[in-house]
């Protein structure tokens, strides 16, 4: 191409980029109409309008440009539009995303300030860590320097536990962390994530953090995720797919062979996140506990915590394994000191006493077993689940008796209001004392 040739092409790009200034011009003020006749603020974003107009344009582009660089163009435009409609320069604000989040609120942990409960709310283990970590004072604890820069030590335990490479695990303050790394790293505003409807709640609330759009996968009667209806919400704009596996809170759980046959039939640059929180409780033969599908897909991220079967919920330590690419790309994110020397200590003891962990899940099966054919007995029916943790599925009415019928008593379960299902019970699986607290004070009910 010529010197000529291409000072001319640049030339019609000028001339094409000052029509966009002027049509902008034109919708702005339209924009501004608009908003002087919304008195109303909240009524200010639409969000199933804009839905609508994107698939308007995408339906009638015949643009070069990849339809998902068309979608985060548009939702710019939205934003600023927004911005334009409330004229709020001389105020504080954030991405209208992070406006519409809805702070994650967790179980109940006290009554009215009375710690002297039953907890099982939140699904932590009752039965406490490992024994070896009762004496604290054995710990190493140099407050004055600063913890390993990656916790090396902890992923080489890990990595030999699982027989995985440790340069290829990437702690987080929990798993949450690791969820908002994989986010950061691989979302922009206006790309779309994918996750249950009835999925962590967490999930919507990290897409909003980036300035992603929610995109909820349907499951079935029994809160039942299948391949197909994951398929169906990718788009060019699909970035990432969390998949809580078993799911929290329903229970439900996604097969091996499903999970690579999705793997298969998407994009190989969207991220698939398989959540583990809770994958030690499975007991399922075509579950896999394993890593093997980060060595055959590199587009995988698996997460574990300590929170749950470990029963360290309160040292915020979790971590996930990942293609040697995708690792490279998180430890780019992730801040240099993000978890602590005494929890990458306390997870180190814990780790090297299994024995522990599989008493925790022989326990967790015999209580769970005979806490819901207790429940049975009293015509209040679970659906299968996978956890450590029963589901409930009532009526609204049915379950708000039982929840405030409990919390009387000094028993703390978890309405899943939060998660819009109202009409449904989570109760995590506690001592076998405490199953037998809830026993009789349901029979009382």
């Amino acid at each position: 191409m010529t010197k000529d040739k291409l000072l001319n092409l640049r030339e019609k790009i000028n001339f094409v980029d000052d029509q966009i200034m002027d049509l902008l011009a034109v919708r702005s003020k339209i924009v501004f109409d608009i908003g002087n006749y919304k008195k109303d603020e909240e009524k200010i974003v639409d969000i199933e309008r804009e839905e609508k107009i994107l698939k308007r344009l995408l339906s009638n582009s015949r643009s070069n440009y990849s339809k998902d660089t068309i979608v985060r163009i548009w939702r710019e435009l939205f934003q600023a539009s927004t911005k334009l409609q409330r004229n709020k320069n001389n105020i504080i604000e954030t991405k209208r995303s992070i406006d519409n989040i809805n702070i994650y609120q967790g179980g109940k942990s006290d009554l009215n300030g009375n710690t002297n409960i039953i907890k099982l709310s939140s699904n932590e283990n009752s039965h406490g860590p490992s024994r070896k970590l009762l004496d604290f004072s054995k710990l190493k604890s140099n407050l004055n320097r600063y913890p390993e820069i990656s916790g090396i030590t902890l992923r080489k335990s890990i990595g030999r536990l699982f027989n995985i490479e440790s340069n290829r695990i990437i702690l987080g303050s929990g798993s949450d962390e690791i969820l908002l790394f994989v986010a950061l790293a691989f979302c922009k505003d206006g790309d779309e994530i994918i996750h249950a409807k009835y999925g962590f709640e967490m999930y919507p609330i990290l897409a909003k953090i980036v300035g992603a759009t929610s995109i909820t996968i349907k499951e079935d009667d029994d809160f039942n995720i299948s391949v197909p209806s994951i398929i169906d919400k990718i788009s060019d704009s699909t970035k990432i797919i969390y998949l809580a596996n078993p799911n929290n809170p329903t229970g439900t759980y996604i097969k091996r062979s499903d999970i690579v046959n999705l793997l298969k039939n998407i994009p190989k640059n969207i991220i698939l996140v398989l959540d583990g929180a809770y994958a030690e409780y499975v007991t399922k033969n075509d579950y896999d506990k394993g890593f093997s599908l980060v060595d055959e897909f590199e587009n995988v991220v698996i997460t574990r915590t300590f929170s749950k079967v470990y029963g360290l919920a309160s040292i915020r330590m979790g971590w996930c394994y990942a293609s040697k690419k995708v690792a490279s790309i998180l430890n780019k994110v992730k801040g240099p000191f993000n978890t602590t020397a005494l929890s990458q200590q306390i997870a180190l003891i814990a780790l090297k006493d299994q024995d522990h962990i599989n008493t925790i899940i022989d326990s967790n099966i015999q209580i769970k077993n005979w806490f819901e054919e207790e429940l049975k007995k009293l015509k209040i029916y679970t659906k299968e689940s996978h956890g450590n943790f029963s589901f409930i599925e009532t009526t609204t009415s049915n379950a708000k008796k039982i929840t405030n019928h409990l919390m009387k008593n000094g028993i703390l379960i978890r309405q899943l209001d939060s998660y819009h299902l109202p009409n449904c019970l989570r109760i995590s699986i506690g001592t076998k004392k405490e199953m037998e607290i809830v026993i009789n004070s349901l029979k009382q009910l």
